[in-house]
């Protein structure tokens, strides 16, 4: 299956996240001073400011559809964990990850080790590879990919592979970015190498609807999704535009609150500002 992106990046991406596990812990000083902060903010406001994307997807989405306590959940290119993580931690259900990168594995398994998770649950394996299907197919009970999909040149394809590691009646989740709209002229400022990394082509509704035979899965929900998120955005390293991705990552806070108050838990979708697209469906 012909990527994308080069495992050179991904290998770089996860190596930034290990950096980011490894970091050391607030001093008492700084410890203090953000509890204080917090006290002052409230837990209601601070609820409000955080991601209003995350709101909508851990809050309204996940309670719908995931599936009962002590199901299987598996995540196709997993690293850094945390998502499956919360996963276990927020519906009990026991998590699973895909990781072809020697780097990513290891943040995954780090991460797995810290929450209480067992890190052999972290696959090492190329998700297209022969062994991976032979050794896994209809063995799941919800498959989760997040930006992953988008990579390839054959993203159907791509799906079908998902559908093979799931049961019969198992649910499907996958979600991409939109870069499209006012999401592209942002991602083209910040960090424009991204933009060839991605298959544009299915970022839009009709596209990624046709990605998913519905003789195979049984759609739930297939939409714009995160009304609008500068934590889309990146930047290289070194960037001189750094500073300013910094100062609309505060304002975010304020758009969260402000999405909170004026949709709460309905969203505001559309093509030209929605942060992602999301699939879910229940395999036939």
């Amino acid at each position: 299956m012909r990527s994308l992106a080069r495992r050179e990046h991904w290998d770089a991406v996860h190596a930034s996240e290990a950096a980011e596990i490894a970091l050391p812990r607030p001093t008492a000083k700084a410890s203090a001073f953000k509890r204080g902060v917090k006290r002052l903010l409230g837990s209601r406001l601070r609820e409000y400011m955080s991601s209003y994307d995350e709101h909508l997807l851990w809050n309204v989405f996940y309670p719908r559809y995931v599936p009962a306590p002590g199901s299987s959940v598996v995540e196709i290119g997993s690293a850094p964990g945390e998502h499956l993580a919360r996963l276990s931690e927020t519906f009990g259900l026991d998590p699973y990850g895909i990781e072809y990168s020697a780097g990513g594995v290891d943040v995954n398994r780090t991460l797995f080790a810290s929450r209480g998770l067992d890190p052999r649950n972290v696959i090492a394996m190329d998700f297209f590879s022969d062994e991976c299907l032979e050794s896994h197919k209809e063995r799941f009970d919800m498959v989760v990919s997040r930006g992953f999909i988008e990579h390839f040149q054959d993203p159907a394809s791509v799906v079908e592979r998902h559908l093979a590691l799931l049961k019969p009646g198992g649910l499907l989740v996958i979600t991409i970015p939109n870069l499209r709209g006012v999401n592209y002229a942002l991602t083209r400022l910040f960090h424009a190498e991204l933009l060839p990394m991605h298959n544009l082509k299915i970022m839009s509704r009709l596209p990624f609807w046709r990605l998913f035979d519905t003789d195979k899965v049984r759609p739930l929900v297939c939409d714009y999704f995160g009304t609008f998120s500068f934590y889309l955005f990146n930047v290289k390293p070194g960037s001189r535009l750094a500073p300013a991705l910094a100062a609309c990552m505060k304002l975010q806070t304020v758009l969260n609150a402000t999405f909170r108050i004026c949709f709460g838990d309905r969203g505001a979708e559309t093509p030209f500002t929605s942060s992602q697209l999301i699939f879910a469906g229940i395999k036939r």
